[in-house]
């Protein structure tokens, strides 16, 4: 679970933002019992910088995960702000398995400059530090690290795989646990598509009749016309077997069985992309989507949204972060689990809705129109004289 991050000039975010999913003097009607948020929304403008938050924690999570497997040369893939030559800065607070962490990581010219790992809970003391290449460890379990020969352009915490050492490290694969169990649908390059091949869903689904119940289930429950669905399989001209979903509705009292490209953009995208956040609520992870509301009706997004904010469903305390164009999704939210994310003079900078000062913004009232009036800012802030000048430009005749 994140308690929170930041980053600091990284692509659009100079000074730094922070992303705080702690819940304090929370009604207890809105936390649940929880002191943490499991699910946090971000809204804003076109070009305010929403995905550069996502991609953030993407990046520690490849970092972390995979970095010691990279060559010397290779380049990171990371951009500072406006491709300036000051260090860029990352941490995260995260609890796994009942231990909190601490993790510092600062990179410049495609090296490490610093990276810390403090373990905060049960007990309080540094695993490791690191200046370039030097590391210092502060307990003797820890001690292999300082003798091994670590990439400049790699993380101690992605070398727990790489080397065969003598003492278990608990804590430091317990941290790596974390970063790889981070889903997410953005790269160096922005949004991306995560698994949209229904043949080799269909056989993840058949594979696992759990995660196949909460997809259909959910499906169903989204479209009352769809009766049923099956995972059928067939083979190829090469005796190849392949898996794919019928979708069986009733007719006249008769049931008929539809195939998958004969479904609504909704239906197909829950297909494909539901089975993530099956994993993500078995794992204890975290699910990190930008637009994650693509090709979904106004109201399933709630419902998936309180995949994770309930209790029942979630019992790992995996947590949902997400980016949405959607915004009635704030009043699903609230305060307490939405950022709103600005630009000013090109600078992205961001803030949770409890944050902003005086009662303008309730528990007991929809927030969204005070959000479409202009009121608590994340809009997008249209020139009208140059739009429509643009649309009249003759030159387009």
């Amino acid at each position: 679970m994140i308690k929170r991050f930041g980053a600091k000039n990284f692509y659009s975010i100079k000074d730094g933002i922070e992303i705080n999913f702690e819940l304090k003097r929370v009604p207890k009607h809105i936390s649940e019992g929880r002191n943490f948020a499991t699910t946090m929304g971000i809204k804003g403008a076109n070009g305010s910088g929403k995905t550069n938050i996502i991609k953030a924690l993407s990046f520690l999570r490849s970092f972390c995960s995979n970095s010691a497997q990279y060559s010397n040369e290779q380049k990171l893939l990371i951009q500072s702000y406006f491709n300036n030559d000051d260090p860029i800065e990352f941490y995260c607070e995260f609890s796994v398995d009942g231990f909190d962490f601490y993790y510092e990581l600062d990179l410049q010219n495609n090296c490490v400059v610093n990276e810390k790992l403090d373990l905060i809970k049960p007990n309080k003391y540094n695993i490791f530090t690191r200046k370039y290449d030097d590391v210092a460890i502060s307990k003797e379990e820890y001690v292999e690290l300082t003798n091994i020969k670590i990439k400049s352009n790699a993380s101690i915490i992605s070398e727990y795989d790489t080397f065969k050492f003598n003492s278990p490290m608990n804590e430091l694969n317990k941290a790596r646990k974390f970063f790889i169990q981070i889903l997410t649908n953005v790269s160096y390059n922005g949004y991306i598509d995560l698994n949209t091949d229904y043949r080799s869903i269909s056989k993840d689904l058949n594979d696992s009749p759990s995660m196949f119940n909460f997809v259909k289930s959910i499906i169903m429950a989204s479209d009352s016309g769809i009766k049923d669905i099956t995972i059928e399989s067939t083979s190829d001209e090469n005796g190849e077997i392949f898996y794919f979903p019928l979708f069986h509705y009733l007719i006249d009292n008769f049931t008929k069985g539809l195939s998958f490209n004969s479904q609504s953009s909704g239906t197909k995208a829950l297909f494909t992309k539901l089975s993530h956040y099956h994993l993500v609520l078995r794992s204890g992870g975290v699910l990190a989507l930008d637009e994650f509301d693509i090709h979904m009706h106004s109201m399933i997004l709630p419902k998936l949204i309180n995949l994770f904010n309930s209790e029942e469903l979630n019992k790992l305390n995996s947590q949902f972060i997400f980016t949405s164009h959607n915004t009635e999704i704030i009043d699903t939210l609230g305060k307490y689990r939405t950022i709103l994310v600005n630009k000013d003079d090109n600078e992205t900078y961001s803030y949770r809705l409890d944050e902003v000062p005086g009662t303008i913004i309730r528990n007991d009232r929809k927030i969204s129109p005070l959000y479409l009036d202009g009121k608590i800012g994340g809009v997008p802030d249209i020139n009208e004289k140059i739009f429509c000048k643009s649309i009249d430009n003759k030159e387009w005749d």
